[in-house]
């Protein structure tokens, strides 16, 4: 795919997120669904981003692909980390407790655990770890593995000629 996933993952990714009506309100209990686009680079970011000043509580996902390894001219293995952090003034949830990040990781896994929408297959669950990326932030990282084309077959592509042929 010359690395087409990279785009492809993300903007999967990033539609996943902010069409799910229970992560829409767990980043922000006060937009609407048909605003929750508004998140994008707010609160939802395609990258590794840590904000440097944040004046008051809020929450975060963020979102990379990595290419771990090319198992052979057919197969690469790409790596999709999801980070979640919260402020820690965000962290209990109202209405019978409970940890913010916990249940935006329940919910992230609800959305694309098992997706056939990333490479070939489904997409897998492989870890989810604690992350504090600042002070007075907690948080988790979710890593799930995919499997997908590395190179797309090109008609156009002409054979060398010290080949032998048949």
């Amino acid at each position: 795919m010359q690395l087409q996933e990279f785009f492809d993952y993300k903007n999967q990714l990033m539609e996943d997120l902010l069409t799910s009506e229970p992560i829409v309100r767990l980043l922000d209990d006060d937009i609407s669904m048909d605003d929750a686009g508004k998140l994008a680079y707010k609160n939802v970011f395609p990258c590794e981003y840590v904000p440097e000043t944040v004046q008051d509580g809020k929450t975060f996902i963020c979102f990379d692909v990595d290419i771990q390894q090319s198992v052979n001219k057919t197969y690469l293995l790409p790596t999709l980390y999801v980070w979640v952090f919260t402020h820690r003034s965000k962290l209990r949830l109202p209405n019978g407790g409970g940890v913010r990040t916990d249940k935006m990781c329940s919910e992230i896994c609800k959305a694309i655990n098992g997706s056939r929408k990333y490479g070939l297959g489904e997409l897998d669950l492989y870890s989810v770890k604690r992350f504090a990326p600042m002070t007075d932030y907690q948080g988790k990282v979710l890593t799930f593995y995919a499997k997908d084309f590395n190179r797309v077959y090109d008609p156009h592509r002409a054979t060398p000629t010290n080949r032998k042929r048949g």
